[in-house]
């Protein structure tokens, strides 16, 4: 442990009732457990993953506070105090206020970005105020940073790739539907600035492929050409099993999604992965489609099609073994150490 360094984290932490009710009625938690005492859900998906293995991780190294990045509150730190916080729109939550404390030795800000400006315009300011920016997010942001909002203060920025851990998304697809007769799947959201999850683009392929067969799980609304699978619930080994008996490839055409956390749960499960740059992509073997380009987003499809099955199990061996590597929570605890401490 480090002596005497206290770091202040906030992040997305477990909901009780009684936390939800104070939080609309006075702006914080009643109380502020250990990291170890909250009940935290299993699977542990993100953002509550990435609060997990940090809190788990760094209390091994300091002493250390959890708080949740809503609240509405001071931080009391000692003099040489660390903050790494995930810092939230409303001006009056916690992180915007402990940005302006002279106590804290050094402030860290994490979370996810890309290069939306509805999305993350707004942290310019906090960024500005920070030493660095663990920016959460796949390397395609990283690479195209001089499109970013703020492309000025790069310097600040240290990349933390989104990890997950395989043995909460075990392997269950194993074998592929024939040349032809191949099906698709998406896992995801509408979006809430509009069609940044590029739900319009899934609808326009779909019509332009004859004879296409996509299913989706997504909140309530309609993906046109696609069959619902279900409403939202929990991903279970059983329920993967089922969509792997019926489903062969995963699909996201997001425009604006730092790292799409379901790709890495996709080639977990075992499924070769369809994707725009866009969710965050840009190496490995994945098929990518083209936000501008539904052409070559139908060759591609037709591509899927006529592989053979020996192609597509090399391609799925290859995706998780670099989930044990660069997206391993290993890699991220790591870097995200070296940039504390450097």
């Amino acid at each position: 442990m480090t002596a005497g360094k206290t770091i202040h984290f906030v992040y997305a932490t477990p909901y009780s009732l009684i936390d939800k009710i104070a939080m609309r009625l006075v702006g914080k938690k009643l109380t502020h457990p250990a990291w170890d005492e909250y009940s935290w859900p299993s699977p542990i998906k993100a953002p509550l993953s990435i609060t997990y293995h940090v809190a788990r991780a760094l209390s091994g190294r300091y002493r250390l506070k959890l708080y949740h990045l809503k609240e509405r509150i001071e931080i009391e730190p000692e003099e040489g105090d660390i903050l790494l916080g995930h810092v939230w729109t409303d001006p009056e939550s916690v992180v915007r206020r402990a940005l302006d404390d002279r106590r804290f030795s050094k402030k860290f800000l994490i979370g996810p970005y890309n290069h939306d400006s509805r999305q993350v315009g707004w942290m310019r300011e906090a960024i500005e105020k920070c030493d660095a920016f663990f920016a959460i997010c796949g390397d395609y942001w990283m690479d195209t940073f001089d499109r970013s909002p703020f492309p000025d203060l790069k310097e600040k920025v240290i990349h933390l790739n989104m990890a997950i851990d395989t043995i909460d998304y075990p392997r269950v697809k194993k074998k592929f539907s024939k040349q032809g007769e191949r099906s698709f799947f998406y896992i995801g959201r509408y979006g809430s600035f509009g069609d940044e999850k590029g739900v319009q683009l899934l609808e326009s392929l779909a019509a332009r492929i004859p004879g296409f067969r996509g299913g989706y799980i997504c909140p309530d609304g309609e993906i046109k050409g696609w069959h619902r699978i279900s409403r939202p619930r929990r991903l279970t080994p059983d329920f993967m099993e089922r969509i792997a008996a019926g489903y062969d490839v995963f699909v996201n055409m997001s425009r604006a999604d730092a790292q799409a956390t379901t790709v890495l749960e996709a080639m977990s499960w075992g499924f070769p992965v369809a994707c725009t740059r866009e969710t965050g992509y840009t190496d490995g073997a994945l098929f990518h489609l083209e936000m501008e380009n539904e052409e070559q987003n139908l060759d591609t499809f037709r591509r899927i099609q006529e592989m053979p099955c020996s192609d597509l199990e090399a391609i799925v061996e290859t995706n998780r073994n670099e989930l044990g590597t660069k997206y391993s929570w290993d890699t991220f605890i790591e870097r995200l150490v070296s940039g504390l401490e450097k």
